[in-house]
């Protein structure tokens, strides 16, 4: 006879969803656990100078400026929030401390199209709880996106 090894909680949201951003990530366990957050969501790019340099002016009056910089990069983040039941607090949790968390990017097509994931970084120090009630957290953080492009002189 089998012996159960893990307990695992199924909870099942059959609700439609604005602007779902499901997120798979590699618990503590060592398998894997999965989170629907909707809704509450902000992008955002920060931009950054590569380095910059003064230039040598010789004709002043045609110059445009003293100095100058090799390249910008740009680093898009993902400001995720939800609402939470207290309980699940120990399983979203674990989402923060794993090396491997996956962002689906294609949530409306996934059955016709198949899974399709990126790999996504939660900014260290940005889980924020909130508590709403008394068992109910809400919940936000951020994740920092995938490169865009580095422009280079």
């Amino acid at each position: 006879m089998p012996q159960l090894t893990e307990k695992i909680k199924v909870k099942i949201d059959h609700e439609c969803k604005d602007f779902p951003i499901f997120l798979t990530w590699l618990n503590s366990l060592g398998g894997y656990s999965y989170w629907l957050f909707f809704k509450s969501h902000t992008e955002s790019i920060k931009t950054k100078s590569e380095n910059s340099y003064i230039v040598n002016i010789q004709d002043l009056e045609n110059a445009i400026s003293t100095n100058d910089i090799t390249g910008k990069s740009s680093i898009p983040s993902l400001a995720i929030g939800a609402v939470i039941d207290a309980e699940d607090m120990d399983g979203i949790q674990s989402l923060f401390q794993s090396p491997k968390v996956l962002q689906l990017m294609n949530p409306e097509t996934w059955q016709t199209e198949g899974l399709k994931y990126r790999r996504v970084i939660v900014n260290a120090g940005s889980l924020i709880i909130l508590k709403t009630k008394i068992e109910r957290l809400e919940v936000k953080f951020t994740l920092e996106l995938p490169f865009i492009n580095t422009q280079k002189e």
